[in-house]
């Protein structure tokens, strides 16, 4: 049973739309954050072959706010005989573990050596965190999984479990041979209970000079690098004369993710590049959204469109 489902990072669509506005500085930024992503899917999946016959719940992407201090586990399995948080990673290269000195070493095929965060330092301090709030003496694991096959595992600590995707069923299957002791079905849900209370998603902070962005409806069929331009009821690209409204869809996305949830009829018009507050006051009419105010203080939550797809 999936309890918290894997939702595409609030930092990938940022970075994504801030590209497109004009900030190709930050694509080697969008490039990691789209191996972490799809390596955790990849991850997930395999849950799903394990067919497994015991009662249990997967949380992805799960996230807790202490203080000041927060943790972002990528997975958390949780069973009726142990608890097992997964640190994944899509890398490629040689890779080592040295606890002795907390590093995380990745030699390229080029030769370059790389240091990391210490992953196992990481899930370490989860487990800890974990062991703290569930107020349960049912145990927490953890293992840090490699999801790219092309990952080469080489020096590790001995009894830490570092290992390919390939091998998280055979880790799970014997961990639910050690555990034999189980809580009960009220227990169980208790602890489900408490993984819930301290759920809390995590905000990404992410700050762009708004004055050098590129405004505009920008054309998909270009690759998002020319222009449209509104004219008898539609937008269309002067280059490839794509003519169409869906491209504004996009533009106001791009507005809600890197500027606001709310937009003015001005606000709207220096934006998409129209000049008729009338034809921008009845493309935002058609858009369906709440909105609030009256004549030029009126304001439209243009977060209504999107809501429901940036769950998924």
């Amino acid at each position: 049973m999936i309890m918290l489902e894997r939702a595409v990072p609030e930092k990938l669509r940022k970075l994504q739309c801030a590209i497109r506005r004009g900030f190709p500085q930050l694509e080697e930024d969008l490039l990691k954050i789209e191996a972490g992503y799809a390596g955790e899917r990849y991850v997930d999946l395999r849950w799903r072959d394990m067919n497994l016959q015991i009662k249990h719940a997967l949380f992805h992407d799960y996230s807790i706010q202490l203080g000041d201090f927060s943790y972002q586990m990528d997975t958390v399995f949780v069973c009726q005989h142990f608890i097992l948080i997964l640190e994944i990673k899509n890398i490629v290269g040689e890779i080592h573990v040295d606890n002795e000195k907390h590093q995380f070493i990745r030699i390229k095929p080029d030769g370059t050596r790389e240091g990391f965060r210490n992953p196992v330092d990481q899930v370490k301090r989860h487990a800890r965190v974990l062991r703290k709030l569930i107020e349960n003496p049912i145990p927490v694991e953890y293992a840090v999984v490699f999801s790219n096959s092309k990952a080469i595992i080489g020096k590790t600590p001995r009894n830490e479990p570092i290992f390919h995707v390939s091998g998280l069923e055979t880790y799970v299957r014997g961990l639910i041979s050690k555990y034999s002791v189980h809580l009960n079905h009220t227990e169980f849900n208790r602890v489900l209970d408490r993984f819930k209370k301290y759920y809390s998603p995590l905000a990404f902070q992410f700050q762009i000079d708004k004055n050098k962005m590129i405004k505009g409806v920008l054309c998909s069929q270009c690759n998002y690098k020319r222009k449209m331009y509104f004219q008898h009821g539609k937008f269309e690209c002067t280059n490839c004369r794509y003519r169409s409204n869906l491209p504004l869809r996009e533009a106001l996305f791009d507005y809600y993710i890197l500027v606001g949830e709310w937009i003015t009829n001005k606000e709207f018009r220096d934006f998409v590049g129209i000049d008729s507050s009338d034809a921008a006051k009845r493309l935002l009419q058609s858009l369906n959204v709440t909105y609030q105010g009256t004549n030029k203080g009126r304001r439209y939550k243009i977060a209504d469109i999107f809501q429901e797809s940036l769950i998924k």
